[in-house]
């Protein structure tokens, strides 16, 4: 018997396989795009460095990143971009997380500190594509809002998106673990290096508790970590899991999320958010374990050791090609 492979069967079969490689290629991007601005401003702070102990440093600048260029195989218009986003963003920590590397490009090419940080915001709160935040600024939407306006001194303090707000994959490295290691040993090496552990997350976060106990039923429930973020404003709840994401850790954390949404929030807070943090959350069970669920429930994966500098410089080479 010949089958119909037009018929409708086969065109969903089409369609969700598509919808699933789309996804992956989009993931991949997102955790290579974030290692690359990292990368990006560590070699625009080394190249500034070594510029400091020259007194001809615009001189030398040229000189250095010509040479560069020729051993790295990197174009020169790189370079001096990257040396101009250390420059424009000397703190790291000031780097706007939700935006790639492509938006920044266009940030960069706004001169006035006011006007890019506007755009900074309002970009990555409302998610814009870097070609969507190339036609704001062509169209000048800072300057029809007003400048000095009312709405300008207060689009900074407008409540964020969760979605903005949490990564896809964290970067654990500096704990040092080994690979094979507990949810206990994990829960202990992130609180002793809570400061490195808040950077990771975000400055609007704040550590508000370890182990939270609750009580459901008369049965104590133990919750990893309480965070609080300033910016949503709400209660981050926090799951560890050192294996590969399980459909049941939804239902455990939804449980907690309703607990203090009915028992510990406050009138003014937003309802409470669930992050779990797994070392492996696979590609289709999250989703269909999250899917219809009303609460805010992000699944994220951690990273103990990220790629060699040698696979970092192979994939920025050919990001650029």
């Amino acid at each position: 018997m010949k089958h119909d492979l037009k018929n409708t069967s086969y065109q969903k079969l089409l369609g969700d396989i598509s919808f699933l490689l789309e996804r992956a290629r989009n993931q991949a991007y997102k955790a290579v795009d974030n290692i690359r601005v990292q990368t990006y401003w560590q070699i625009g702070e080394r190249i500034a460095r070594e510029d400091l102990h020259n007194k001809s440093r615009a001189i030398y600048s040229k000189r250095i990143i010509r040479k560069l260029s020729k051993d790295l195989g990197f174009g020169r218009v790189i370079l001096y971009r990257i040396l101009q986003f250390y420059n424009v963003y000397p703190i790291v920590s000031a780097v706007p997380r939700q935006l790639s590397w492509t938006h920044l490009v266009e940030l960069l090419a706004i001169n006035n500190p006011t006007e890019r940080q506007f755009y900074e915001v309002l970009a990555a709160q409302n998610m814009w594509s870097s070609r969507q935040l190339r036609e704001k600024i062509i169209e000048g939407v800072y300057f029809k809002k007003g400048k000095g306006s009312l709405f300008e001194k207060q689009v900074f303090l407008v409540p964020k998106e969760p979605a903005a707000v949490f990564k896809n994959i964290y970067n654990f490295e500096f704990l040092n673990l080994s690979g094979a290691h507990s949810e206990k040993s994990l829960e202990r090496k992130l609180l002793s290096n809570i400061e490195k552990l808040l950077f990771e997350f975000g400055t609007d976060f704040a550590l508000a508790g370890r182990q939270k106990k609750i009580v459901i039923d008369q049965q104590v429930h133990n919750i990893d970590l309480v965070f609080y973020h300033r910016g949503i404003p709400c209660v981050v709840l926090v799951e560890l899991k050192i294996g590969r994401f399980r459909s049941e850790y939804v239902g455990q954390i939804n449980k907690y999320l309703n607990y203090y949404r009915e028992n510990k929030k406050y009138p003014w807070e937003k309802d409470p958010i669930g992050l779990i943090v797994c070392r492996n959350k696979g590609k289709e069970e999250a989703h269909y374990a999250l899917g219809n669920i009303t609460n805010h429930i992000f699944v994220a994966e951690y990273r103990t050791k990220l790629p060699s500098a040698g696979d970092i410089l192979k994939k920025l080479k050919e990001l650029n090609s």
